[in-house]
């Protein structure tokens, strides 16, 4: 009886040898899709290598991430949004996917929404400069200059040395001159 155990735990180990020996394959067969995809100049290639790698693992972070930013940039932002969003219930806790979210929003022009996303992660950090910054620039799209202000100085509070963001806050600042309001009324633009 004993050997009849023994034997019966070899084989055990064995099968766990075997399925970590295919998960370590499989993992590595996912970074050579997700890899072929960077290295691809054609986007229909890298959409093909990233349905290939979610079909292998429908929970494949990276995945979803990559393709939702290969489709932002096709300028199919409601898919990239859809992919963000299967990246989110992946991994709820990661908050540079609301940003990337944000950003496809704000690409549709859906600037409350976009500035909602950019609101889920300073929740968690308050210190996110890259935050703070889009969050200005949704609420400048939506011609709300007084907050998009407040944003772009909390964002050169964090990090001072932040050209981009300056740069930004210098043209906010000609375009309220050249209103003369903080907002961007109706009544504004019949003068």
């Amino acid at each position: 009886m004993t050997e009849e155990n023994s034997s019966k735990e070899i084989s055990q180990l064995e099968a766990k040898e075997q399925d970590a020996g295919g998960e370590a394959k499989a993992k590595k067969n996912l970074e050579e899709l997700l890899k072929a995809a960077g290295e691809s100049n054609d986007y229909a290639e890298k959409l093909r290598l990233y349905d290939e790698a979610l079909a292998l693992d429908p929970g494949y972070l990276d995945a979803w991430l990559q393709k939702g930013f290969a489709l932002d940039r096709m300028g199919r932002s409601e898919e990239a949004i859809a992919c963000y969003d299967m990246a989110l219930e992946v991994d709820p806790e990661n908050f540079g996917i609301w940003c990337l979210k944000g950003f496809a929003l704000n690409n549709l022009k859906e600037f409350e929404k976009a500035v909602e996303c950019y609101e889920e992660v300073l929740k968690s950090n308050s210190e996110d400069v890259f935050a703070w910054y889009q969050k200005g620039t949704s609420l400048e799209n939506m011609g709300r200059y007084g907050d998009a202000m407040k944003c772009y100085d909390i964002a050169l509070e964090i990090d001072p040395t932040d050209a981009l963001i300056r740069e930004k806050r210098m043209k906010l600042l000609a375009i309220i001159y050249k209103k003369g309001s903080l907002t961007d009324s109706e009544d504004n633009k019949l003068n």
